[in-house]
């Protein structure tokens, strides 16, 4: 609904008659069976000939009144979404208020994703009891908040980032030892770092954090460095990482100039990794190290038209002879590599077509994979 009337007024028509409860001009109930609500606001309805800086608008004023009478009157909410609101920091201090009061008890699950246009940290969401999921953008963590998150029986974490969070030179990460205390009270507390984003920025990184997954969703190339830093930062706690959407720029075929060294390097650095999605080209012979080196390795996502038929690399002096020779002979056809990869990971493994590989659908949550 892109008509702001006509937002605005049927929020403020559902809010008058869930509260009308003492009355008998309406059925009573109205709005009490609603356990889920979802707000995204169009915040780039200008001219596309703008600049970025300038097609972003926030909400506000009366809409944004209307939305918090709506929440504060939705007294069973499980879970909340409030999607690029944008708010200047003086409305953002208020936004929960009427929820921290009526649902403290009952959600379970809030996404707050550009809350803000710039740096400011949401306190509210430590208020909830028995919240399990929460996704929020970086210029809304803030260290008080990471502290109280300790303190809460917070399952999930996520950090995301989409097109309109600010670029990562204007905001601050959270300072590792913040991270580690709120880790040691809070130690089934999982960290995911989400970037979802057709225009090439970069994740901002969480140094000290126990970060189990890190998804990059995105056309543009996979980077050396993006690969180097999640080892040296999360090399202990990371169990999944991956590139989903097929990249759309120019990537060589060169042995030399591909990421599979670093791939190996993250297989073999990260011993926790269990689900690797990979959309670059590789060869099969890379396929066939990485599920040989990465033994806890559980779940392996490759798009067929990205890998080459070919062994590119050079016998390490730390490999037997027995190995390279496997190496070899089985990196001479997909099939080859298909079965040696399903008798490694124990069951039917294929690698999928760009169809499949768009629909592909990771379970961040699922106990067996962090």
């Amino acid at each position: 609904m892109l008509n702001f009337y006509n937002l605005y007024e049927f929020m403020n028509m559902i809010s008058w008659y869930t509260e009308q409860k003492a009355r008998d001009i309406v059925k009573s109930g109205v709005g009490t069976n609603v356990r889920s609500l979802k707000f995204t606001f169009p915040c780039n309805m200008a001219n596309r000939d703008e600049t970025e800086r300038i097609r972003l608008f926030g909400t506000g004023g009366k809409l944004l009144d209307a939305l918090k009478r709506l929440m504060s009157n939705l007294r069973k909410l499980k879970k909340i979404e409030l999607i690029d609101l944008m708010l200047d920091p003086q409305e953002a201090q208020y936004l929960l208020d009427g929820v921290c009061e009526t649902c403290y008890l009952t959600l379970q699950s809030i996404v707050l994703v550009n809350t803000t246009r710039v740096q400011y940290q949401i306190l509210h969401v430590g208020i909830f009891l028995n919240l399990q999921v929460l996704v929020i953008s970086p210029q809304n963590l803030g260290e008080d908040m990471v502290e109280l998150l300790g303190y809460t029986k917070l399952r999930h974490l996520h950090i995301f980032q989409n097109r309109y969070t600010p670029s990562d030179f204007t905001i601050k990460p959270v300072p590792a030892k913040i991270w580690k205390n709120c880790h040691r009270n809070n130690p089934k507390l999982c960290i995911h770092l989400e970037l979802q984003c057709n225009k090439d920025r970069q994740l901002i990184w969480q140094d000290g954090a126990p970060v189990k997954s890190i998804l990059y969703d995105s056309p543009h190339t996979t980077q050396t460095l993006q690969l180097i830093n999640a080892v040296e930062l999360y090399r202990k706690t990371l169990t999944i990482y991956g590139h989903k959407n097929r990249p759309r720029y120019y990537r060589s075929k060169s042995f030399h100039e591909r990421i599979d060294c670093t791939l190996l390097l993250l297989c073999r650095q990260c011993t926790s990794l269990k689900v690797l999605i990979i959309n670059e080209r590789v060869s099969t012979a890379t396929l066939l190290l990485i599920a040989f080196t990465a033994r806890n390795l559980r779940y392996l996502h490759v798009r067929s038209n990205a890998v080459i038929k070919r062994c590119d690399w050079s016998q390490n002096s730390e490999w037997e002879d027995e190995l390279y020779i496997w190496l070899k002979t089985n990196s001479r056809s997909f099939e080859a590599v298909e079965k040696e990869i399903s008798q490694i990971l124990g069951y039917k493994w294929k690698m999928l077509t760009d169809k499949q590989f768009n629909n592909l659908n990771i379970n961040l949550h699922d106990d067996n994979v962090l």
